[in-house]
């Protein structure tokens, strides 16, 4: 057998690529491990045939021979990236052996080499392997301690209880020690994120309170702060160190976890005047936070703050705003009175949507001021201000406004303000209440309202001519209604006639009984003379 064996372990070195594969792979089955086979195949990790290598390190991945670590260490430094990571994974078995073994090299090691020693302590994390990886971390070698930071970061999701307090206590002994170091410093503020151990929280107000601490370590604190506090309170004056922080111009790295951090918190009167002044951020996250603050506090002078922002410039005031205002019940009064004097379209319907949040039982003399405003609103603007106060009514009792609204609109009819009246009952033309007889007055408030022509293009533009046609075509009694109201001239039942004649069906029925009408009453007159031509010339039912 040990000339058997001696017969193989010289293949290995033997020139036939095929015959070393194969004794490789045998020494490996057979899982030799002595000296003399150990050292044949360590020759072989340095052949510049890549399978015949390959063979080799497969020997000691699976055999792995405790004389293996100092063969296998020189091919950290490999510049076959697969295989040197393969390599970590060996050397990782071998646990402390290895980490001795490598921490020799650390000095002066190019980055290849720096790289995978530090991956393999992140595996092996041996007492020996962390102290390795802190003092990586709190050196000058800013890509070296990243790395080492990372691959402990990597890591934390799968370390135990004990693990987890070990590596805090390192953590927290490189913050103490780091002394304005910037790497140990952002190594440490990264560690306590990753762990999210509120106990952090002293070390890392530290790092932000230090006016000469540079931007880096202060927005590495910050970060880790928002995962080491959530759900924790934040005391008055850790609240004294973030409120300042807002004044950043680095959203990302300053404002966002800031105001993670302090979004949750209650802030008392004595912060009004600082949220008052950050309302007037040029952020809008800064805005948004600062205006949603004050909206807990239920004082005059700030609700009279909220309704001045809902007219704001900035998008994050007015809306964050309208949010505050409608989780403020002292607010409800302010808000009516606001909507009452408004002038402005926009705000009006801004307030609108804030009070239908609010309760919604407001007394008579509220409603009559409501009522006032519509009707003043409607009757003597030219723009739309009036929309917003028909609908708020409209949400409060829309049977009662569809009532009140008829009532206006027949009395602007028989005062013969007409188009007055089209306006009031257009108001129902999308609700329930836009019934026939709404529809009915409505269509002749608008011829009263336009002169008509008989030319084509207005007739197929005409609204008041399609509202006649839509109930022509149903059983409301069009043309009898239309031959009783005493409102449209001759003329203009002519008009309606003449454009209905060249529909068909009803349409064409209303027409000609509208025609007989105007020939039997108005017959001597031009427009009794052009209703018989035109009936002459319609197509016998």
């Amino acid at each position: 057998m040990d000339a058997t064996l001696k017969g193989v372990i010289g293949l290995v070195g033997g020139p036939d690529v095929e015959a070393r594969c194969a004794a490789l792979l045998v020494l490996t089955q057979l899982k030799n491990d002595e000296d003399r086979v150990v050292d044949a195949v360590g020759t072989a990790l340095t052949a510049k045939n890549v399978v015949v290598r390959d063979f080799a390190v497969g020997y000691f991945e699976h055999v792995r021979p405790r004389q293996g670590v100092d063969l296998l260490v020189p091919l950290l430094e490999a510049d076959d990236e697969p295989l040197r990571h393969r390599i970590v994974s060996i050397l990782a078995t071998f646990g402390q052996a290895a980490v001795t073994a490598v921490k020799k090299r650390v000095k002066d090691a190019p980055r290849r080499r720096l790289n995978a020693i530090i991956d393999l302590c992140g595996r092996v994390r041996t007492a020996a392997a962390l102290d390795l990886l802190f003092e990586l971390i709190a050196g000058d070698d800013f890509d070296a301690s990243r790395a080492a930071c990372d691959v402990l970061i990597a890591a934390v999701p799968a370390l135990d209880t004990r693990e987890r307090t070990d590596l805090f206590d390192r953590a927290d002994r490189l913050a103490s020690t780091a002394k304005g170091h910037r790497t140990g410093l952002v190594g440490a503020a990264k560690l306590f994120g990753a762990l999210g151990d509120s106990k952090a929280r002293k070390r890392l107000f530290a790092m932000l309170d230090a006016a000469e601490q540079s931007a880096v370590v202060r927005t590495h604190a910050l970060g880790a702060l928002v995962n080491c506090l959530r759900g924790q309170t934040v005391g008055a004056k850790e609240i004294a160190t973030l409120l300042p922080l807002l004044d950043e111009s680095d959203e990302a790295g300053f404002v966002r976890p800031a105001i993670q951090l302090l979004e949750d918190q209650s802030l008392d009167r004595s912060y009004l005047a600082q949220l008052n002044r950050l309302a007037e951020s040029p952020q809008p996250l800064v805005k948004r936070f600062a205006v949603h603050k004050l909206g807990a506090f239920e004082s005059g002078s700030v609700v009279k703050t909220l309704i001045g922002y809902l007219t704001d410039d900035s998008y994050a005031r007015r809306d964050e705003a309208a949010q505050s205002l409608k989780k403020l019940p002292a607010a409800r009064a302010a808000l009516m009175k606001e909507f009452l004097a408004c002038d402005d379209e926009r705000k009006a319907w801004t307030l609108s949507d804030v009070l239908l949040v609010h309760e919604r039982d407001w007394k008579r003399d509220t409603l009559s001021a409501l009522w006032a405003k519509l009707e003043s609103a409607l009757e003597k603007r030219e723009d739309r201000l009036y929309s917003a106060y028909f609908q708020f009514l409209n949400a409060l009792d829309p049977g009662d406004l569809a009532v009140r609204v008829r009532a206006r609109a027949e009395r602007l009819r028989k005062s013969k303000g007409y188009a007055l009246s089209a306006k009031w009952l257009g108001l129902l033309k999308d609700s329930p209440a836009f019934d026939a007889e709404t529809k009915f007055a409505l269509a002749v408030a608008e011829i009263k309202a336009h002169p008509h022509a008989r030319a084509g293009a207005v007739r197929r533009h005409d609204p008041a001519l399609e509202r006649l046609r839509e109930l022509a075509h149903s059983a409301f009694p069009t043309a009898e209604r239309l031959r009783k109201e005493r409102t449209l001239a001759p003329e203009e039942l002519f008009y309606v006639a003449f454009n209905c004649a060249e529909g068909r069906g009803e349409e064409r029925a209303l027409a000609r009984e509208l025609l007989e009408h105007l020939v039997a009453k108005c017959g001597r007159t031009k427009v009794g003379k052009a209703a018989k031509n035109k009936l002459q010339l319609m197509p016998a039912q």
